[in-house]
């Protein structure tokens, strides 16, 4: 198979992986929407539903779709390939209706055309926005009772149970 090829697939694997993950996501959203709701009432509910959803979807997308290991800069990027996410449905909700097309079925179509625009976003933000601790040219010496930078923990792994 050649390179082309074999590229060209694992984007397609990875852009039907990344929609599985978005379907475990809405119903992670809406399972935790419907438990907090009773409770909280249907904003807090909506609120606490979309930040569970995110960070499941974070762990899902590292492992499953993208086989990354999750980071904390990968953990505090990825809102911001959620922000393209919502910028593009929003934009094809809007623009679908504009076309006529019924505002019950224009936000699944949206999403649908907004897949690969998000997958794109968020493959950038977990596989290749990852700030890397540069060394500095007179770094002091390190020594066993020296703290690690904030550079040296937020590209650490996020401690997970390893499966493997």
């Amino acid at each position: 198979m050649s390179t082309t090829a074999r590229s060209t697939r694992e984007l397609l694997g990875g852009l039907v992986r990344y929609g599985l993950v978005g379907l475990a996501n809405a119903a992670t959203y809406y399972g935790t929407y419907l438990l907090a709701h009773p409770r909280a009432g249907y904003l807090v509910a909506h609120t606490v539903g979309l930040g569970t959803a995110m960070v499941v979807s974070f762990f899902l997308n590292c492992r499953f779709t993208f086989r990354v290991r999750p980071t904390w800069t990968r953990f505090l990027l990825y809102p911001a390939s959620q922000v393209v996410n919502i910028l593009a449905t929003t934009v094809g909700v809007v623009g679908l209706v504009h076309l006529g097309v019924d505002e019950r079925l224009a936000p699944l179509a949206a999403a649908a055309l907004a897949l690969p625009v998000s997958f794109l976003a968020a493959r950038f933000v977990i596989t290749k926005a990852v700030l890397e601790p540069r060394p500095f040219a007179a770094a002091p010496a390190v020594t066993p009772r020296s703290a690690p930078s904030v550079g040296d923990a937020v590209t650490r792994p996020i401690p997970l149970v390893d499966r493997r």
